[in-house]
């Protein structure tokens, strides 16, 4: 008797083979791009420590009446890294290709979804997809579903996940859904079933969610709306661990000034999270917690700032600057940045990461301690939208 991933697995077969017959189809939406990053972290005998990246990811998108398939192919060339962090995926749509001294090659399915429209008020959506949850715009204590890295650059597309996802539209400023998501954790299965409404209410959108979390009760609240000309958002999750109820949450504000007509943006939050450490002594255990291996914890610390400016100097040009900010033991990051518009379809990128105030604890893993690729390092990035 197959069992039901091996079921789950022979739709995801029929998927790929249904984007492959709409690939054939001049009706198919295909979209992509081409991202080569190098990042400079120190010399190390007497050259420059570099990693780099070259990667291009192909998306695809077609309709057959009430039916949507949805497919996003990644390959990924950079510097052989044995230890690829932690995979959570309940199926594994990722392979090695080859991995040698210095070369390392991958592909994976990123996107792998089948979408139904029985009416316009309703969807049912299966297979791996992108999900959102975020009130909030850097950190996202509350969504529950692959947080980006508050200093993570490119943004543009969101890991998906395995699920199961129904959504219904009461009207047209209302939202409910229900996901089932099973995931890993090692070799052990685990098993989200969240339940979420969305909807407006005196010009604030206004949300809440609860159900299992990874087989633990949870519940989480968030709104954001508009006071005197800023942007404010908050939102608030409460676990149930068993022995205690642990509380996460963040508050943001933000808004866009002009100076000299040209755009500043401006943003602010605050988050405290009781899985974070609230000293150094504590960051070793946060890192060996099931939280932080299914890529929960976006920063190790518990209290933490972050501001985050940007102003268009040019139509072309962009320079912004990030600052996030560990409370518990008053070191962060300062990265300031630019962009560069080469063209109408590409963009060229760069940060510089460097470590304010006190240091950070001395760990094997400098990238989850304070969320950015490395602590003192420079990262330059092409990008080429197809």
């Amino acid at each position: 008797m197959r069992s039901a991933k091996q079921e789950l697995r022979l739709v995801w077969f029929v998927a790929a083979s249904a984007a492959m017959v709409a690939f054939q189809s001049s009706a198919a939406e295909v979209s992509g791009h081409y991202q080569s990053t190098v990042a400079i972290s120190g010399i190390r005998e007497g050259q420059p420590d570099a990693d780099w990246y070259n990667g291009v990811r192909l998306s695809l998108d077609h309709g057959f009446g009430s039916l949507k398939i949805g497919a996003a192919y990644e390959f990924q060339v950079d510097r052989a890294n044995p230890d690829q962090g932690y995979d959570t995926d309940w199926l594994n749509l990722q392979e090695t290709i080859f991995r040698g001294d210095e070369l390392e090659t991958r592909h994976r399915l990123d996107r792998l979804q089948i979408s139904w429209n029985p009416t316009k008020a309703a969807d049912l959506t299966i297979g791996r997809q992108a999900i959102s949850w975020a009130t909030t715009l850097y950190f996202t204590p509350a969504d529950p579903f692959v947080p980006f890295s508050p200093t993570d650059t490119f943004r543009e597309y969101r890991r998906g996940v395995d699920a199961l996802r129904l959504r219904y539209y009461p009207d047209a400023l209302s939202e409910i859904e229900l996901v089932a998501r099973p995931s890993r954790l090692g070799e052990a299965e685990e098993l989200t079933v969240l339940g979420r409404a969305i909807t407006t209410w005196n010009n604030w959108d206004v949300s809440a969610w609860g159900g299992m979390l990874y087989g633990a009760k949870a519940l989480a609240v968030g709104a954001a709306g508009d006071v005197a000309g800023w942007g404010v958002s908050f939102e608030s999750v409460f676990r149930d661990t068993g022995k205690q109820v642990i509380g996460r949450g963040a508050l943001g504000v933000s808004r866009t000034f002009s100076v000299k007509d040209r755009d500043l943006e401006l943003i602010i939050e605050y988050q405290h999270d009781g899985l974070g450490a609230d000293s150094e002594i504590g960051v070793e255990a946060v890192m060996e917690s099931a939280a932080f291996r299914r890529g929960e914890l976006q920063v190790i610390g518990r209290d933490q700032a972050l501001v985050r400016a940007a102003y268009q100097i040019h139509p072309l040009w962009e320079i912004s600057g990030l600052v996030l900010w560990n409370l518990n033991w008053n070191g962060g990051i300062l990265a300031p940045g630019f962009t560069y518009s080469v063209s109408d379809n590409a963009s060229l990128s760069g940060t510089l990461y460097s470590e304010i105030g006190k240091p950070m604890p001395d760990t094997d893993d400098s990238t989850a301690t304070n969320g950015s690729p490395k602590s003192n390092s420079a990262l330059l990035s092409l990008t080429w939208h197809l």
